[in-house]
């Protein structure tokens, strides 16, 4: 296996990527904040030094080397090496660093409380069609089984997001603003459904959006 092979030469080759890379990325960054009176964190500079991916770009211009070059072979295996490496290990890390050293703010949060807003709305949806969708064949008692099993999730899923936002009070203002724009984008979308049905020659400013630009 060239790669196999190679493993040495990629392991050297990793090693000094790594270093001259944290030598730029520390120095620069002490150098620029310095000089600049800038504020490039300590967290932020680890960010940029692990973040280092190869690409497309790399293989391509190994590819590109001319076949007379004896080490032509060892050059690719090395690269596509440190490629996999950097795709594979420093890519699928990223994530956890950033978690780790706190760069991910509230996203994580936001988005488990996104989740369940969306989920109670959809069960709440199946529970508004379960009343219209009673048929004969369907034995009453496996009608009430599946009512209650959503009714006690949809419970599940109030207390949850009640207990988020207590613990989490900016989830109130994150809420608004979702339904802000739930409520524009309903406006928006009549009008352009107006205009398709031609009672409407153009779409009409939406009210709502004035009115959410001028809040204090």
């Amino acid at each position: 296996m060239i790669l196999g092979d190679n493993l040495p030469t990629i392991a050297v080759t990793l090693a000094a990527m790594l270093v001259t890379r944290l030598v730029a990325i520390y120095v620069l960054s002490i150098l620029s904040n310095r000089l600049t009176e800038s504020d490039v964190p300590l967290k932020e500079q680890t960010v940029l030094w692990w973040g280092g991916l190869r690409g497309s770009v790399s293989i391509a211009l190994a590819l590109s080397v001319p076949a007379v070059v004896p080490d032509r072979e060892e050059i690719i295996a090395t690269v596509f090496g440190v490629v996999l490496f950097t795709l594979l290990v420093q890519g699928l890390t990223i994530k956890p660093l950033l978690a780790r050293l706190g760069l991910l703010g509230d996203q994580p949060l936001r988005q488990q409380f996104s989740e369940a807003i969306a989920r109670l709305s959809a069960l709440k949806r199946v529970l508004q069609q379960m009343t219209q969708m009673q048929r004969p064949a369907v034995e009453p008692e496996f009608y009430r089984y599946q009512e209650a099993l959503v009714k006690g999730e949809i419970d599940r899923l109030e207390a949850e997001i009640d207990q988020l936002q207590d613990e989490h009070p900016d989830l109130r203002t994150f809420a608004a603003e979702q339904f802000k724009s739930e409520l524009l984008a309903i406006e928006a979308d009549t009008y352009a459904e107006f205009v398709r049905a031609g009672r409407l020659n153009r779409e009409l400013v939406p009210f709502l959006q004035q009115e959410f630009s001028e809040e204090p």
